[in-house]
This record gives structure tokens, C-alpha cells and sequence, in this order.
């Protein structure tokens, strides 16, 4: 895989991430709770769409890096927020932009899981391969 299919990937967990809720008020989150009874099909519709993207991502993501993976990939990126905030250039006080942290966070970690695999494969010479479930 290209550098262009890792920048897809990226791309696409922050596009579901942040279309799903975001500080600023323009997602699904927010469509849903302003609700004044209409298009209330088209409301159902797009959150079953966003369910089964988000089971097919996170699927394959904790499938690649598994419970320890998740687990320092969101500690190293902590820690550099953590780093960034010491040195003066967040604010710690500032509910809007850690919600964007919150978020960014988990994008880059959903999205080292789905391209773990293809990274593997090319450093490695090994593939991963996923069984369905019995």
C-alpha cells in the first residue's frame, strides 16, 4: 500500500469521528438532539450507517493492536499532549479544544489500527489474516 492509502484511512477515521460529535455543533450527535420531529427516517438511516462503519473500523482496529496496542498507542499520544501542555503551548483550561484532543487521539488510534496490518506486511513479509468469528 501507498503512502496515499495510509492518508485514506487517516482521513476516514477522522471524517467518522468527527462527523459522528464534535465540540463545534455540526455532526450527527448534534442533528439527532436538535430534534424537532422531522426526517426522523433519515435520522435512523444515517445512525445505522455510522453503527456499521463504526463496528467494521474498530473491529479491525483492536483485531491489529489488541488491548496492549490500543493501550500505548493512546499513552504515547497522551503523553505528547501532556509534553505540548507543560510547555506552555495548550491550554489546560480549555474544555473546547480537549474535546478536538479527545477526539484526534482516538482518530490516530483507530487509524493505526486499520493500516497496521498493510505496515506489517511491508516490513515484515507476514500477513494478518481475520477468521470470522464461530
Amino acid at each position: 500500500m501507498k503512502l496515499s492509502g495510509y492518508i485514506v484511512r487517516a482521513l476516514s477515521c477522522f471524517l467518522l469521528l468527527f462527523a459522528t460529535w464534535n465540540p463545534a455543533g455540526y455532526s450527527y450527535a448534534a442533528w439527532v438532539a436538535g430534534d424537532d420531529g422531522s426526517r426522523l427516517s433519515l435520522k435512523v438511516a444515517v445512525g445505522v450507517l455510522l453503527f456499521i462503519v463504526y463496528l467494521i473500523y474498530l473491529r479491525i482496529a483492536w483485531l491489529a493492536l489488541g488491548a496492549l496496542g490500543v493501550g500505548i498507542s493512546a499513552a504515547i499520544l497522551l503523553s505528547g499532549y501532556m509534553t505540548l501542555r507543560h510547555f506552555g503551548v495548550f491550554d489546560g483550561q480549555a474544555p473546547f479544544w480537549t474535546g478536538y484532543l479527545v477526539l484526534t487521539v482516538a482518530a490516530i488510534t483507530m487509524a493505526a489500527g486499520l493500516c497496521w496490518a498493510h505496515f506489517k506486511r511491508r516490513v515484515m513479509g507476514t500477513s494478518q489474516v481475520i477468521y470470522p468469528p464461530p
